[in-house]
Order: C-alpha cells, then structure tokens, then sequence
C-alpha cells in the first residue's frame, strides 16, 4: 500500500554504509547539507497487547549537518506502504532533511527486513513499535532534534497507504506527534476491505447492519504479498495475543488471545488472521473475528471514534486518490469528520493518484517542490506546525483535483493551477436527480430534474444471469484492456438526457430507492442476502461509457422492507455538455463476492415513492440544474431507449490479475471455492 509502488517486492539487502549528500535549495533560504546513516537497527521491546514481544527495526536516519544542541531542528518519522521497505522513502527523505528536518525512515514491522509478523498497524504493535521511535529521538542520544518538554520531541509524520495508517496509530499510542501526514490511508478497514456503502454519515458499523462484501482482489493481493516477505528472523510472538477473537464462527476453536506461531501457509501474519479469511471466503462474508481484528487495526477504534475526547488528535492533512479502488473519498472523510469533531486542524485534498493510478504531472516533484504541489502543501504544513511558522500558510481547508483543467502537464509546472477548493466539506450544493420510468427490455429508466416529472415504470434484473460484471483488476493500469462491462440481465440502469452545459461533480453522490425480490432470501443468511455494486457512467454523444475510475459502491441489502441507500463512488469529475450521466446498479462485480443466492430484482419508481440519486456539484456549474431538460419518454418503452453498445457479455480478466489471483491463494494454502459475484 505505498503511494507510487502500491504493492511491491521487498528489498532483501542492506548495504550498512554511511554517505553523504547535498541538500536541495526547492526556492527556499540556503539549505544544509545532510549525513544519512543508512541500514541501522533499533531494538523495540515490551510490544503487543501483552507488552512481551520484542522486534528489530531498520532504519535510515538523515540528519542535516547544521543540527545541533545549540541549532535543533524538528524530526520527522516516516514507513513504507505495504509490501515496501524504507528505501520508498528515499526521496522525501532527502528533501526533508534538505530543509533543516531530522528524518527517521523505517521499515514497518514485517517489512524490508523488520522482524515480527504483519498487524495491518494495529496500535498495539505497529503503534508501540513507532512510539518507541519517537522516544528515541527526543532523548538525550538526539540532542540535535527541538523538544518541546524533555523527552518530547517536536515531530511530525509522513506515509501513504499502509505508511498512512501507522500514523493513527502512533497517534494512539502516544501524545508527543506535533503534525502528520497520512496519504490514501484508511479510517476503518473492515470498510475497506469489506465495504458496505450504506450509511451517508461515513460511520460503518457492523454490529447495527449487514456484513460487508469482501473486496476479494484486494484482500488476496495483500494476502499474498504479506506472506511472501522473508522469513522472519526471530522475536516472533508465540501468540496472537488479541482479545478480539471470539467463539462465534464455525471452524477452529480459538481460546481469547490464543494464537500459533507462523506456519508455512501463513508467515506473514498471524495464524488465525490466514485462517479466518478462509472462513469468510468459504461462507461467503466476513467472520466477527476477522471484522475485530480489521476494526482494532483502525482510526476509528484507535482514535474512540466520532464523539468522545480520546485520543490524541494533532494537526493533520488528509490526501486521498481520486483513482483509488482500494481506499476511496469515504475513508478520508470518515478521519476528516473526527477530526472536526473535535475542533482540531484538519486539511482534506483530494488527489488524482491513488492505489489504482499513478500521481499526476506536478503533484509531486522532491527536486524541485515549486513544480509538485502537493510536496509543496507538505512542506508548507510542517513549517508551520513544526517549526511554528505562522507566516507560511496551509491554504484552504479543502482542495481537490480537477484533471479537466488545461495546463502544460509534462511535470514542468506545479498542478496548483488544477486545484480547486473550499473553506470546509461537503463542496458545492446538492443536485437531485429522481429515477422516472423504466423498462425491461432496454433495462432502463430515465434521471429527471423534477419530481413532477417522474412516470411510473420499472427495471427488472437478475443475478443469475450468465457472466459477471468488470469494473477493474488491481495492479493492472486503468487506462488498459478490458473496458468495463455489464452483462445483459443482471443491471438496472437510469440516465439523464444529454447535458446543455458542463456538470462538475466533487464528492460522494448518493442514491435512495425501493427494491423488491421475487425470491425473498435477505436476512435468513448473510451469504444469500442481495448485493449490488452501484456505479456512475459518463457516456459520450455517441454512446461511448467510462465508468468513473473504475470504482464501484458495493451494498448488502439484508431488508427489503425499508428503502435501500447507497454512497456511490467518490469523484471529483466534469460531466461535459453533450453527454449524459448513467446511474447503474449491477448484481455482480469480478473484483468482490457477491450474493450465493439467484435473486430477480424489480425498481418501480413512482411519485409515492421518489428515488434519488444526490450529487454534489460546484457553484460554477449550478445552471446545470435547470439545464437538464426532462427526457423524452416515448409511448413504446416508458423510457429512454439505450442504444449504446458499450455494455457487453463479461470478459476474461486480464492475464496479470489472474496470476495474481492464483500467486495468492497459493500462498494462502490452497484454493478456496467462491462465487466471484
């Protein structure tokens, strides 16, 4: 889960050598020199939850020649992505250090040659472990680092992915981080792994609501690449001495806090965490015991949630990717809303790279920040809270990314020019669009402007039909070979008439509708329950579809009594004039498990019974909501016919996704059944 190499092999070498480099002047006042001491080891004891494991932790530590007792400078603490090493880190590292900071890169536990197993940052651990580096550095073998109190030293944290969530958890396990960083990270990962996008308040609770629908190339990819790490060399716990497990799931009784060592299907990670997985899978949705252990590794229990004053909550700049299928626009503004719980600083930017999409020209630039902007915003935020530079501004509140705006992006300039912003979030104003009509045969309806203009009509789709849907495979470039696709059957689709002037969407649209079942099964086992994938089309004048980055919304929907609510997939998008915008929802999805039950699903939107899809849509752009005039509804269908011929019968996947599919239930230790719904 690293920002540039999301999921990459480790470095197995370490060369154990000292050098020297120069600094880089970015714009700014003449900048020192630095020494980086390179390949070093730091013994972290008394970790877990039982405080008796101990761990070996490599680092590289970069340290500006001009630091003294007598001229401190701040520190900062850094880790790799998931399957990454310190050596990711090189370059910010260098720039940092190239600007007065103290910079402690590591690799996290069970990573580039850290010792004990993979807690996905769990703050018992991974918490612990950077905790004692902080401690470290404040005491009296770094008389170089600024303190703010004896033994608290002024630092700040910087990480994207896995890299992110180490600093929340960091942040609850000690009080002396001063700022931090954390990039396309998570705020819940039984969310992320096991998303069900139906609460519009971003708090995703499992204990009040149906079980998530795992996101199964995600979950094997990480599966296999934490266990292909190298073996560990020692101090493995002997237990995986978490009280979260409990008796609830069939399979191998677990005692509270028992656990195994490492075993040759499982390495990486503890024992029981291989073993759960499988149980989820072969039953078709999580177990209690995986969702505890996923949650506890997570902001939203480190950190006591969205009430409450515990924790330990510094100033914080959220960058999330806007082509992110792993960690979407949700996670983020689940940790910006606890932060402004509770008054603190908080900066939310919406990015364009992310897990499924590289960084875009002049977002980042460690050379020279004045061409990356998104390095500039980073310097920026740890001049002013750590080195307390009150004239050197954080800019607005939020910001994000419009990749429709023209500038030269060959990474000569800085991509400021494509930032737009607001002084808090949600952006823009709320247009609602109402689901009108439908018809079975085109597997259609219409979106209309008003209220008054919704026919009675309906969709009916199915599961069963033969194929699946393709929205995306990780680690395969977005902009390839196969499009994606829905089968005939097994979707309901509603669309507007074609725009008369540009929609520029920033946020997470949402949909509200009723839905019956001529096979009612929800709620007797989470595995039959319905599923749906809700997903945005923009489709050109000749009915050419791109689904929005590829991301899709899943929803377990365990009651059918009550209306369904679905967060789509978050976007920062221009919806151009002549097109028109789809909303879908699919039954099936390549990279998810979907329901073991065949359901014939049927949408009749009426008056009595107003179906929405909600977007939010900038200021600029607020003509478009009297400007998309109501479809056409011809006599024959009650509804818009589609003549486009995007969508198609399902493909296979790509020949890179399906090697790593099968490299991780290798790994996992054999090839478990599921219905890839």
């Amino acid at each position: 889960m690293a920002r540039r190499r999301y999921v990459r092999g480790v470095v197995a070498a370490f060369s154990m050598t000292m050098f020297f480099m120069s600094g880089v002047s970015a714009g700014r006042a003449a900048t020192p020199t630095y020494t980086v001491a390179k390949d070093q080891d730091f013994h972290v004891t008394h970790i877990g939850p039982n405080h008796d494991t101990s761990c070996d932790v490599f680092y590289d530590l970069y340290k500006p020649n001009d630091a003294s007792a007598s001229h401190q400078v701040p520190a900062i603490l850094t880790t790799n992505g998931f399957g990454g090493s310190k050596e990711d880190q090189d370059g910010e590292a260098a720039l940092w250090a190239s600007h007065d900071y103290e910079v402690l890169s590591y690799s996290g536990l069970g990573f580039g040659g850290s010792t004990c197993l993979i807690y996905a940052d769990d703050v018992d651990w991974d918490g612990q472990a950077a905790s004692q580096l902080v401690d470290w550095l404040g005491g009296a073998a770094h008389p170089e680092v600024l303190k703010d109190a004896p033994g608290d030293p002024r630092i700040g944290t910087w990480g994207g992915s896995y890299g992110g969530g180490f600093q929340f958890a960091l942040a609850a396990a000690s009080t002396k981080v001063d700022a931090m960083v954390p990039e396309i990270t998570w705020n819940d990962l039984t969310y992320s792994l096991l998303p069900n996008d139906n609460n519009p308040n971003f708090v995703y609770d499992y204990s009040a609501t149906a079980p998530g629908v795992e996101k199964f190339l995600w979950s094997d990819l990480f599966f296999a690449d934490g266990n292909a790490q190298p073996a560990d060399a020692g101090n493995t716990p002997a237990t995986i001495g978490y009280s979260g497990w409990t008796n609830t799931n069939a399979g191998p009784t677990h005692a509270a806090g028992a656990g195994t060592p490492p075993s040759p299907t499982c390495p990486g990670f503890p024992q029981l965490v291989c073993t759960e997985n499988a149980i989820s899978t072969a039953q078709g949705y999580p177990t209690q015991n995986i969702i505890n252990w996923l949650r506890h590794a997570s902001s939203v229990s480190e950190l006591g949630g969205f009430s409450g004053t515990s924790g330990h909550f510094p100033p914080t700049m959220l960058l999330q990717g806007e082509t992110d299928t792993l960690f979407n626009f949700g996670d983020a503004i689940a940790n910006y809303n606890m932060w402004k719980a509770r008054n603190r600083p908080v900066k939310l930017v919406f990015k364009l790279g992310g897990h499924s999409g590289g960084d875009c020209c002049g977002e980042y630039n460690n050379t020279d920040p004045s061409k990356g902007y998104l390095t500039q915003l980073t310097l920026n935020w740890f001049d002013h809270y750590l080195k307390r530079d009150s004239s050197i501004s954080t800019g607005p509140e939020v910001e994000y990314y419009k990749d429709w705006v023209s500038y030269p992006k060959d990474g000569s300039v800085s991509a400021q020019v494509a930032f737009g912003n607001a002084p808090s979030f949600p952006v823009g104003n709320p247009l609602t669009l109402y689901l009108s009509g439908g018809n079975s045969m085109t597997e259609s309806g219409n979106l209309v402007t008003q209220l008054s203009q919704v026919v009675s009509g309906s969709v009916t789709f199915t599961n069963s039909a033969p194929g699946t849907s393709y929205s995306d495979t990780p680690e395969v470039p977005q902009s390839g070979p196969p499009q994606p696709s829905d089968p005939t059957g097994q979707f309901a689709a509603f669309d507007t008439a074609p725009l008369t002037s540009n929609l520029d969407v920033v946020g997470v649209p949402m949909a509200d509708f009723y839905l019956s079942d001529a096979n009612p099964v929800s709620g007797v086992d989470p595995s039959l329950d319905v599923v749906l994938f809700g997903k945005i089309y923009d489709v050109d004048a000749s009915g050419n579809k791109t689904l929005v980055h590829r991301i899709v919304s899943p929803v377990r929907v365990a009651d059918l009594s009550k209306p369904v609510h679905i967060n789509l997939p978050g976007q920062v998008y221009r919806y151009a004039a002549g097109h028109h915008l789809e909303f879908l929802l699919a039954t099936t999805d390549n990279g998810y498990v979907g329901s073991r039950a065949q359901h014939v699903l049927t949408i009749a939107p009426d008056k009595a019974h107003p179906a929405t899809v909600t977007l939010h849509v900038l200021q600029s752009t607020q003509a478009a909501q009297t400007a998309v005039p109501a479809p056409t509804v011809t006599a024959a269908s009650g509804g818009l016919v589609n003549t486009s011929t995007a969508r198609g019968w399902p493909v296979i996947w790509p020949a890179t996704g399906a090697v790593l599919l099968v490299l991780g239930l290798a790994l996992l230790g054999g090839t478990v059944a599921r219905r890839r719904g």
